[in-house]
């Protein structure tokens, strides 16, 4: 441990490590901005986009249409968007019935959380993650032992 003569040395000889302590140590712990270090305050990282649990029904009918890259859901004659802002569209028109019909089954509000086939077309058309086309098969596959259905048919 240092003799306390030193440590008072230290402080007249570097007084910008004196005065920036001084102003860690003064600083209201309340407002996290103020900042004692020179340049602006460290921001939070910025968070994804992360829709609404619900929202109020802006549509009142439901159809699907062929369209270049596959099958396109309309709300009202509007095409259906991913979070991301990309065009819906699924390769089959099976696939695209269902995430009509869920959309259709929508009473007041939406309820994105029991739209199952609409999340995972959105995660596969954004892609969020950035993996590829064997990553996200794998990841999908992952939770068929925990799927009800998956039961039924083994």
């Amino acid at each position: 441990m240092c003799p306390p003569r030193s440590l008072g040395r230290m402080w007249r000889i570097y007084p910008r490590l004196r005065d920036r302590w001084r102003g860690l140590l003064d600083r209201r712990l309340s407002d996290p901005t103020v900042s004692v270090w020179p340049g602006p305050a460290p921001q939070p990282p910025a968070r994804a986009y992360v829709p609404p649990t619900e929202r109020k029904r802006f549509y009142q009918n439901v159809s699907i249409s062929q369209g270049e890259g596959g099958f396109e859901i309309n709300l009202d004659h509007r095409k259906l968007k991913t979070p991301q802002a990309k065009l819906f569209t699924v390769p089959s028109e099976a696939l695209a019935i269902a995430v009509a019909t869920e959309w259709d089954s929508q009473q007041d509000t939406i309820k994105f959380y029991t739209m199952h086939l609409t999340t995972l077309c959105n995660t596969s058309l954004d892609n969020p993650t950035q993996r590829s086309k064997d990553q996200l098969i794998r990841a999908a596959v992952k939770f068929l032992d925990t799927d009800t259905i998956w039961w039924f048919l083994q």
